[in-house]
């Protein structure tokens, strides 16, 4: 399966979506190789300029983050945590471990900081993995994608850019979408400012977050169940709408801080005494 959207006189560059098909995978592994190999079982190869989308879950999966809830030790934090918002004690405790900061919760679910990004129990997945079993997001999702640029690139000599993916209930909104976690090899944002709109109006603050359009694009592939497509392939037909760099890029580069986001500066702080 490819999908096509196809270019036209106002569009810069027609894009290619190529899934990537993997089979299974119930222990850890070498991400690198596995990304290289399933793109060539499949036919395919980079290109310079290729964006590749990778799920976050599946980078999670080679690093062995798969994490069996009967091998948790609950603290008393955590219990509290746990009563306080009907969660599972041990899912309280990974949540305490993994959030860099837990601004609330409803039931069933503490709200939290997560790598820049408002994360649902920061971000610890029940789904697609072993019942009895949870999925931690990679320490350094940053890391990941560079290295796994640099490695196309020593094995190759191709230039890649890359997205690591998840998806995410907005605020307000029903469903999921996807969600840049990290990048690598393109800027993730396009300054639009100084440019006008369609009425000659002067853009002053707009900027495209291209790393977050491409994993939504993505998820319509890579989808929440059984689909088997964890690796992306995104190519431009004429031109690429994105800007390679080598640049190493970092949380600060997506996030705003939280006293600067218009959504989150208008929410009071937390008091950590009255979430456990």
């Amino acid at each position: 399966m490819v999908i096509i959207i196809k270019n036209n006189k106002k569009m810069k560059a027609g894009l290619v979506f190529i899934p990537i098909s993997v089979e299974r995978k119930d222990n850890s592994f070498d991400l690198s190789s596995e990304v290289i190999q399933a793109v060539k079982k499949m036919g395919e190869e980079f290109l310079d300029n290729d964006i590749i989308a990778v799920s976050s879950k599946f980078i999670s999966m080679s690093q062995g983050r798969l994490v069996n809830l009967n091998d948790v030790d609950v603290s008393e934090e955590a219990d509290l945590l746990a009563d306080k918002l009907s969660l599972d004690p041990r899912l309280a405790q990974l949540v305490l471990q993994e959030a860099d900061m837990i601004i609330g919760g409803v039931p069933g679910f503490a709200l939290a900081l997560k790598n820049g990004v408002i994360a649902p129990n920061a971000g610890i997945d029940k789904s697609n993995v072993p019942e009895g079993h949870v999925m931690l997001y990679s320490e350094y999702p940053f890391k990941d994608a560079e290295n796994l640029k640099k490695t196309i690139y020593q094995s190759l000599g191709k230039n890649v850019g890359i997205v690591v993916t998840d998806s995410r209930l907005m605020p307000l909104r029903m469903g999921t979408t996807g969600l840049a976690i990290s990048v690598a090899g393109f800027e993730p944002l396009e300054d639009e400012c100084g440019k006008q709109d369609l009425f000659g109006n002067i853009l002053n603050v707009t900027r495209r977050a291209l790393a977050d359009q491409i994993a939504s694009a993505v998820q319509l592939i890579m989808g929440e169940a059984d689909e088997g497509f964890p690796i992306v392939l995104i190519r431009a037909l004429d031109g690429a709408p994105w800007r390679m760099t080598n640049r190493l890029l970092n949380t600060k580069t997506l996030a705003v801080d939280y006293d600067t986001c218009i959504y989150m500066k208008g929410v009071l702080r937390p008091n950590k005494a009255n979430l456990t």
